[in-house]
C-alpha cells in the first residue's frame, strides 16, 4: 500500500486487503473494537518490551518475567473472544510441583496456578507470577548449580519445572537426583546407576556419611564430599565428554529414541551401559 502511486491504486490495495481478512475470517468474527482496545491497555500497563509472543488476534500473548537472579520464565495469558465480558485466563507457570505443603498457604500449595478474582488485571497477574517465583529461588540456584558444574546426562534440556537430574559419575556410572522444591538444600532423594562392582562402594559412602550433611552448602558440594569423590564430579570444564563412557555399548550413542542406557552389563570384562531398546532389537534380529 505504501508503494501505491496514486489514491486509486491505494484504495484498490486497501480493498484487497480487506477482502483477505474477511475471507479468512467467515468462520471466525472480527472482534469488536473494545476487545483490541482493552487488550492493548492491559499491554500498556504491564509494559510492550515485555511481550515475547502475540497470536495475530491477540488470543494468546506471552509476557516475559525475571527471577531475582535474573533467569527468565514465561507468564502466557489468554483472552476470549468476548473479552473484556468474559475474564482473561493465564495459564499455569512453568514451576515445580510441590509434594509438601505443611504450613504454606493455598497460593503455595498450587505454585502453578495464578488466582485471579474477577477484575483482575493483566498487571496483577503479572505482580502475582513474580511473587509465585519468588518460592523458588533456592531451588532454581541448586539445579542451576548441577547444571554448571556437573554432566547432566538426564534430562537433555532442563526445564524450570525440572526437579530431576541424573550426573555422570564416570567409568559407566552416574546418580540420579530429585530436589524437594520447597527444601532444596536438603538431602534429595538419591538413585545410582552402574556396574555393582563400582556402584556399592559409593552407596556404602553415601549412607555412612549422611549425617555430614550441611544445610549452608550447595547439594552438589555435600554429594561430592558423601560420595568421597577426591576430585568432585565430573563436569565439562574437568574432563572431556568421551571420557565419560556413558553411550550405550550398541548405538553408541547416549540418546536413542528418547531413552538413556539404563541396564548394565554384569559380566566384569563389559560392565557397559546399554539401552533396553538396543537390547531387545538386537533380541529379535533388528541389528
Amino acid at each position: 500500500m505504501e508503494e501505491a502511486m496514486d489514491m486509486n491504486g491505494f484504495l484498490i490495495e486497501f480493498v484487497d486487503m480487506l477482502e483477505a481478512i474477511i475471507s479468512t475470517n467467515e468462520n471466525n468474527p472480527l472482534k469488536p473494537v473494545s476487545y483490541w482496545t482493552h487488550i492493548t491497555e492491559q499491554l500498556d500497563l504491564v509494559g510492550w518490551d515485555r511481550v515475547t509472543h502475540m497470536d495475530q488476534d491477540m488470543a494468546k500473548i506471552q509476557i516475559e518475567l525475571s527471577d531475582q537472579a535474573g533467569r527468565k520464565h514465561i507468564l502466557t495469558a489468554c483472552f476470549p473472544p468476548a473479552f473484556p465480558n468474559v475474564p482473561f485466563t493465564v495459564e499455569p507457570l512453568a514451576v515445580p510441583q510441590c509434594e509438601s505443603t505443611s504450613g504454606l498457604d493455598q497460593e503455595a500449595v498450587m505454585p502453578s496456578q495464578l488466582i485471579l478474582i474477577d477484575g483482575s488485571s493483566l498487571r496483577d497477574a503479572v505482580r502475582q507470577a513474580e511473587k509465585k517465583l519468588e518460592l523458588f529461588q533456592d531451588f532454581w540456584d541448586v539445579m542451576q548449580d548441577f547444571d554448571d558444574k556437573t554432566w547432566v546426562i538426564d534430562p537433555e534440556n532442563p526445564t524450570p519445572s525440572g526437579r530431576m537430574r541424573r550426573c555422570a559419575l564416570g567409568k559407566h556410572c552416574s546418580i540420579q537426583i530429585t530436589v524437594d522444591p520447597l527444601s532444596p538444600f536438603s538431602l534429595p532423594e538419591s538413585r545410582l546407576f552402574g556396574p555393582p562392582a563400582l556402584i556399592e562402594p559409593l552407596r556404602a559412602n553415601l549412607h555412612r556419611n549422611t549425617s555430614l550433611w550441611d544445610k549452608t552448602r550447595f547439594p552438589r558440594e555435600n554429594l561430592e564430599k558423601l560420595l568421597e569423590l577426591a576430585d568432585g564430579f565430573p563436569s565439562p570444564t574437568t574432563v572431556a565428554k568421551d571420557t565419560m563412557h556413558i553411550e550405550c555399548g550398541i548405538c553408541y550413542a547416549f540418546r536413542y529414541e528418547g531413552q538413556v542406557p539404563d541396564q548394565i552389563c554384569g559380566h566384569d570384562k563389559c560392565q557397559r551401559p546399554y539401552h533396553r531398546l538396543c537390547l531387545y532389537e538386537i533380541h529379535i534380529g533388528r541389528f
